[in-house]
């Protein structure tokens, strides 16, 4: 009877056992099945995540809040891959991958227009991104990938324009005498957005571009103002009361006042001009995975929406959601360009430093 009792109990057991052993593989089924479907319900422009491995060393332009959206999406994505930032002017981080073997640079970000011709292309390789039909605009040259467009405008400090009495609405209004010295504004040899805000005094102060009614304006705005070598100058220094006005960028600004500076964002009544920023992949990149899985994450909607939500950027993506931002088409935006500047960058340039040498004697 023991005997009996004992071959009962031992076969039980085993029932239990295989039961267990069975729910423990069934768990495990479910996981690995879990696992997979997120794997598969990822967005077509994210890659496996198991081949997106090691460090991706960024360059970039960006400001802080919009590496914040940067960072975090990629780190959803890619969690195996640590992201490496070093932020500086695009001019500084050409030289330093053109000039140090050891920047181990993968893409940068930032700082790369429409309007730069060749002018970077020996540092970068080309590469067409995931989300490249849903972009509203393209490199013809194939080697930049768009995520910004940058429409201009006037930075204002609204108390100390209204302790001077005046109205700050256009250029035009910047040539008011009582803003001699007032107003600040990028070196366009030196600043992205010096370089851009004379593209678009020159397109809408004349009857033409770079016609002489449009370089008569500037003869008269370089001895009411002062320049600097940073683009981050112009805001900050308005901000903080150095100034009363100064030449920037529409995201820069709008993102400073959703932060709760107290400045204006204003959009020139003369109009506007829109230009494509965007990223590209060093050509010496050792992380080539990586690098191309940022550009297709650059490119989508989601981040640009993420990007305009926090920091007011107006997206290249047909798809991507404007955030207390204006339509363009309401800004009396005209067209410029491109292989024109590209070409002519240089004359440009000088004719603006010639005055600027001659007028500030």
């Amino acid at each position: 009877m023991k005997r009996l009792l004992s071959v009962l109990l031992a076969a039980a057991i085993g029932i239990s056992t295989t039961a267990c052993s069975s729910g423990g593989g069934a768990a495990s089924s479910s996981a690995s099945a879990q696992t997979s479907s997120a794997e598969d319900q990822r967005p077509y422009y994210v890659r496996d995540s198991d081949k997106v491995t090691g460090t991706i060393t960024v360059y970039t332009t960006m400001e802080e809040t919009q590496q914040v959206v940067l960072k975090e999406l990629w780190s959803k994505y890619y969690p195996k891959c640590e992201m490496k930032i070093q932020a500086d002017s695009v001019g500084t981080l050409a030289t330093k991958i053109r000039g140090d073997q050891s920047s181990n640079a993968d893409v940068v970000i930032g700082g790369l227009f429409q309007a730069d011709g060749d002018t970077y292309h020996d540092i970068l390789q080309k590469y067409t991104a995931a989300c490249d039909k849903e972009q509203a605009y393209h490199d013809s040259n194939g080697y930049y990938t768009y995520y910004d467009v940058q429409l201009m405008c006037l930075v204002v400090n609204p108390s100390l324009r209204d302790q001077l009495g005046i109205k700050i609405e256009g250029y035009e209004d910047l040539l008011n005498p009582k803003l001699k010295g007032k107003i600040i504004l990028a070196d366009p040899n030196a600043s992205s957005s010096g370089w851009r805000q004379l593209q678009t005094i020159l397109t809408v102060m004349g009857d033409k571009f770079n016609d002489d009614k449009s370089w008569d304006y500037i003869k008269k705005l370089i001895p009411m103002s002062f320049s600097t070598t940073s683009s981050k100058d112009v805001y900050n220094l308005v901000s903080n009361g150095e100034y009363v006005a100064g030449l920037s960028y529409e995201s820069s600004v709008k993102a400073m006042i959703k932060d709760g500076a107290p400045i204006e964002c204003v959009y020139m009544k003369e109009g506007n001009t829109a230009m494509a920023g965007g990223a590209a992949i060093v050509k010496s990149a050792k992380n080539l995975e990586a690098a191309q899985s940022m550009m297709d994450l650059l490119s989508s909607s989601e981040f640009q929406s993420l990007r305009a939500k926090e920091s007011s950027g107006r997206g290249s993506n047909s798809l991507c959601n404007l955030s207390d931002l204006p339509a363009a088409k309401t800004l009396n935006v005209k067209e410029l360009d491109f292989d024109y500047l590209a070409k002519n960058k240089e004359s440009i340039c000088k004719n603006w430093n010639d005055l600027w040498a001659q007028l500030n004697k």
